[in-house]
């Protein structure tokens, strides 16, 4: 493959580190509060069905595009830090697969609010919950988490981006356990993986890392 086709391929992964998160912060800054049961669920999403829509269509883009710029995030751990690096490359794109399938899920639950929220909707949604390939996409998106751990130590261990950018993804990932909107995370998110995927738009040799630190 020529130099040159590298290139392109590295920059396309820069915008797709920069642009994927912000549709992500923006999806879950659109999500409400979640949690309680399934009634409690479907009565969210019946209240605005429009707002549900929009926020599972943009976590479904949202994990469409950062994949690919996730594939161009192993080119910032050419030596040091490269095995922690590679873990969490791969560990946050099963998180992303499982945004994938929990969108899927967001769609059967819009479908069964549109109808009413009753007691015959609330047990489907309940069953479809407890479906296996359901409970694996949670799982998948559980997992993926640990990735917000491992890429943020392989960063600071390769020092090809300044200290700021693994500290972003760190406090995104505290900020996913605290009784915040979710955008908020989201948007620290974005920060961090947008300022690596800038790194990658520059065509920063992979070779000669700069130091994070001074």
């Amino acid at each position: 493959m020529s130099a040159s086709t590298e290139n392109v391929r590295q920059r396309l992964a820069g915008a797709c580190l920069i642009a994927g998160p912000v549709v992500m912060a923006a999806a879950m800054a659109l999500k409400g509060a979640g949690g309680g049961d399934s009634s409690a669920l479907l009565a969210e999403i019946a209240a605005d069905p429009g707002r549900f829509q929009l926020s599972t269509l943009l976590q479904l883009l949202a994990a469409l595009i950062t994949l690919p710029g996730l594939a161009g995030l192993v080119r910032l751990f050419p030596e040091r830090g490269r095995v922690l690096g590679h873990l969490g490359v791969g560990l946050l794109g099963i998180n992303l697969l499982g945004n994938l399938g929990d969108a899927a899920g967001g769609a059967v639950l819009s479908v069964l609010a549109s109808g009413g929220v009753t007691e015959q909707e609330t047990a489907i949604a309940d069953a479809v919950g407890d479906e296996p390939v359901f409970v694996a996409v949670q799982l998948m998106v559980l997992a993926g988490m640990l990735g917000f751990v491992l890429l943020p130590a392989g960063q600071l261990l390769a020092r090809t981006v300044h200290w700021a950018v693994p500290a972003l993804i760190l406090a995104a990932l505290v900020s996913f356990f605290l009784p915040v909107n979710e955008g908020v995370g989201g948007v620290l998110l974005a920060l961090g993986l947008g300022a690596a995927g800038v790194a990658l738009l520059r065509g920063r040799p992979a070779a000669a890392p700069r130091p994070a630190y001074g």
